[in-house]
């Protein structure tokens, strides 16, 4: 079988061996074992760690004399020098196929206005977005005034998402646009939680089991709170002391799960396994293959994707198919089979919503998408080669047009006016 990077390339997926089947492991195995072990040492490893003082599960409502620093918003969690994207090696050079008044289009569909029940449920649909969003900045504003919280409402958001049809694909679209949506850990953890889910549906979780993924998931990275800002915003190459600073995230989130009592200590467990990676290169505590709870292998790697897929103070965000392409290919040992193909199959490269462009320089909007052919999802176009806009509503399905391919995702801020 030729390399998963060539398949990638040639919008083609791997086929699925009987001995790389997605495993789903019983989470009660984790909730029963301690497989969280943090001793005094780990605490000091390589400088010391500050005083959280968190309230135990029986403490107060206060948190008594904990100086917060302000809240680490935006870090990228893979520290990693990632190398720029360029032409792909061994790419065929196809010759443009020109405007598309030259060619036969394979389908031209006029598409039918929604009607006003769907417009509610999509409505109903955006506003979890912005539920477990505002979910999240609440249990950030706790901590920052040293309050206790609860998480009772994040899994009723959760089950909702879990539970309506369509929710998870619509609000990944959502995510990955990103319009209208600040640039902050509130919304970083909002979109590792949709990304989750897609990918455990993939891995054909239960309900049950997506929505303890999506709540872990949800909560994984409130630690970064205690990072400070410098560190994160920084846009030069950081320290080995900032490195440290950084990487001390996972214990900060086991610490401040712990709270919530033995109820939901498997959650704290999982987050902390949150950067530990497959081939034993991760950290807190290098631990590899099965040592790693399959929903902290779904949430580092959607982590990832999500952190490069949005604009960091060094960078540029990458497009989605430039992201998983980056993953698949720089990253890839970093990762089991099993998730890598979640990733690819799941979060199509190129998403409901976004916007592309086709070698006959036709922008155009996904509004369908395949996980057997990821890369030729069906388009809607909406302005021709000389960027003007199309009187009528057209949709070419790439599946039924060989001499059509993308050449590359446009912002939504790029689109001609």
């Amino acid at each position: 079988m030729g390399r998963l990077s060539d398949l990638i390339k040639q919008g083609k997926l791997p086929e699925k061996k009987q001995k790389d089947e997605v495993r789903i492991r019983n989470l009660e195995s984790l909730k029963e074992e301690e497989v969280v072990e943090i001793t005094r040492e780990d605490e000091l490893r390589s400088e010391e760690v500050i005083d959280m003082d968190l309230p135990t599960e029986t403490g107060g409502a206060e948190i008594s004399e904990m100086d917060l620093p302000t809240e680490a918003g935006g870090a990228e969690l893979s520290e990693m020098d990632l190398p720029t994207e360029g032409k792909d090696e061994g790419q065929l050079d196809v010759p443009d196929i020109g405007s598309l008044d030259d060619i036969l289009l394979p389908s031209e569909d006029e598409l039918a206005a929604p009607s006003s029940d769907e417009l509610e449920e999509q409505k109903r649909i955006d506003s979890l977005y912005t539920g477990i969003y505002n979910f999240v900045e609440g249990i950030l504003g706790s901590l920052k005034s040293k309050k206790r919280f609860t998480i009772e409402k994040g899994f009723e958001i959760v089950k909702d998402i879990v539970q309506t049809e369509k929710a998870a694909d619509i609000l990944y679209g959502k995510a990955v646009q990103g319009k209208g949506i600040p640039d902050n850990l509130a919304a970083h953890s909002a979109n590792v939680c949709i990304y989750a889910l897609l990918l455990g549906r993939g891995a054909d979780y239960s309900d049950k089991q997506l929505i303890e993924l999506g709540m872990t998931a949800l909560l994984h990275d409130i630690g970064r709170i205690f990072v400070p800002g410098a560190i994160v915003d920084k846009k030069g190459k950081l320290t080995t002391s900032e490195l440290q600073q950084i990487r001390k995230h996972p214990y900060y989130t086991f610490k401040i799960l712990q709270t919530l009592g033995e109820k939901y200590l498997w959650i704290a467990k999982v987050a902390y396994q949150e950067q530990e990676r497959e081939n034993g290169k991760g950290y807190p505590n290098g631990l590899k293959g099965d040592e790693i709870h399959d929903y902290a292998k779904i949430i580092g790697i959607v982590d990832v994707y999500e952190a490069l897929t949005h604009q960091r103070p060094h960078r540029k965000g990458y497009m989605p198919h430039d992201a998983v392409k980056l993953i698949l290919g720089t990253q890839k040992d970093l990762y089991s089979n099993d998730v890598k193909r979640l990733l690819l199959t799941k979060l199509s490269c190129f998403p409901l919503g976004s916007f592309i462009k086709l070698n006959s320089n036709a922008t155009c909007k996904v509004i369908e998408v395949f996980e057997d052919s990821p890369l030729r999802p069906t388009v809607e176009i909406l302005f021709d080669s000389q960027k003007r806009k199309l009187p009528k509503r057209k949709v070419i399905r790439l599946a039924e047009a060989p001499l059509l391919y993308i050449t590359g995702t446009v912002y939504e801020s790029d689109l001609p006016q």
